[in-house]
């Protein structure tokens, strides 16, 4: 007969299946944001900022339907983007890459997970700011940068 005070009780382990996709999601996690900064800096590089493309491809995001906000402002934001989610990303992979085993841990991936939040959501903030902040250009403006 079992005495429940001395039996042993064993430990339950996640499975391979488990392991692996949380180890995936982990990685994952770091990729996307860092595919996202390089195609945010890389879009610098061949003077193509990706914010600037999108404010033209979708005016009302800037809240100027009539009028692009400054090339320098848009070049600014871009590299902030850029350079916010590669900073993301290098937290999350170095957190996905030393965590061991606390890489299945729900509360190491929500704490990851969550850097990266707060990371995007300063970026937001800041390209809210930014954009409220830059005058409209005037008439002489569009007209340099068309």
């Amino acid at each position: 007969m079992n005495n429940p005070a001395t039996a042993h009780t064993p430990q339950t382990r996640p499975s391979a299946a488990t392991v692996a996709g949380l180890a995936a999601a982990a990685l994952v996690s770091a990729v996307i944001p860092a595919a996202a900064g390089l195609a945010f800096l890389i879009s610098l590089a061949i003077h193509r900022p990706l914010v600037a493309v999108a404010a033209r491809r979708w005016p009302w995001l800037t809240g100027r339907p009539a009028a692009q906000p400054p090339h320098r402002a848009l070049v600014g934001l871009t590299a902030a983007w850029g350079t916010g989610l590669l900073a993301a990303a290098a937290v999350q992979g170095a957190g996905a890459l030393t965590s061991g085993p606390a890489l299945t841990s729900p509360g190491g991936f929500a704490a990851r997970a969550l850097i990266a939040l707060a990371v995007e959501a300063i970026l937001a903030v800041l390209t809210i700011a930014w954009l409220r902040r830059s005058p409209a250009p005037g008439p002489r403006d569009r007209n340099a940068h068309s």
